[in-house]
């Protein structure tokens, strides 16, 4: 059985909500405001892309975010060696 995209997002939206916490709770963390401001916005669009799956342009603004977020990540880990 298949996840549907809207029950992928709200998953997704979930494990976003983890790395937020993370963020909160480990002050340690290079830019963790930051990194808290760009999570909360990629999981408020993730559960408003839940709500409205056929919505082209939320798509596309979630396609950008988790881009970004992939790219940033890459760049962290580059600089964390």
């Amino acid at each position: 059985m298949h996840q549907s995209e809207a029950d992928q997002a709200r998953t997704l939206a979930g494990e976003v909500t983890k790395l937020i916490e993370t963020f909160e709770t480990d002050s340690t963390l290079a830019d963790a405001q930051q990194a808290i401001d760009f999570l909360t916005l990629m999981h408020t669009e993730l559960l408003e892309f839940a709500d409205n799956p056929a919505d082209d342009r939320l798509r596309r603004g979630i396609e950008s975010r988790v881009t970004t977020f992939i790219d940033l990540t890459r760049r962290a880990s580059h600089q964390a060696a």
